[in-house]
């Protein structure tokens, strides 16, 4: 008798059942991954942004503002300016109130459309994440100040960022300038224990 080579129509089922159930188990998973990257990723942009800042000032011996705006909604943003605050939701690079940093380019002239660039994080690039701040100490306002003799700054603040699951992520700026990510949800991070 010859025997038949294949696959029968039970086994392709039993198949098709087993990877059904393994994708079913998996799928909530991979959702709170990019949930936890979307968050990761705003905290980390805004470290870098304040270090970048905090260096801008002793480089250029000049005050740097860290400026936040629209805390209270959706669309918040914030960005940085040598010597004065400015408005993170400009986004014209010649608006007096932009948040601009000039940067020579070589032509020995200043024009603001050519040597001011924009320096903002605006939060529709986070989409689903909220951002509170909180004080450490000092008078309230909602301009982070970086002196240029050692990068220390004005007054301490924690800024949290939270998702729709009140996964959260700290960025701390303490009196002295030192940045650091905190998290009592993710333990890559150091407990931050609020």
């Amino acid at each position: 008798m010859k025997r038949i080579k294949g696959i029968t129509l039970i086994e392709i089922l039993i198949t098709v059942l087993v990877l059904s159930i393994l994708v079913s188990a998996a799928g909530p998973s991979f959702m709170d991954s990019f949930k936890k990257g979307k968050l990761v990723s705003a905290a980390e942009q805004m470290y870098s942004f304040l270090q970048q800042a905090r260096s801008e000032s002793i480089a250029r011996s000049e005050e740097v503002h860290f400026t936040v705006s629209n805390m209270t909604s959706s669309s918040w943003s914030y960005g940085m300016k040598v010597g004065e605050s400015c408005d993170p939701s400009k986004t014209s690079n010649t608006d007096p109130l932009a948040c601009v940093l000039t940067i020579d380019d070589g032509d020995g002239s200043y024009s603001a459309a050519n040597d001011d660039v924009l320096f903002r994080v605006d939060g529709s690039e986070h989409d689903e994440l909220s951002i509170r701040m909180y004080y450490q100490s000092g008078t309230i306002t909602t301009s982070l100040v970086f002196d240029p003799t050692r990068g220390t700054v004005d007054v301490g603040r924690n800024f949290m960022f939270s998702d729709a699951s009140n996964n959260a992520i700290v960025v701390r700026v303490n009196r002295l300038g030192v940045v650091n990510i905190c998290s009592d949800d993710y333990a890559e991070y150091n407990a931050c224990g609020l």
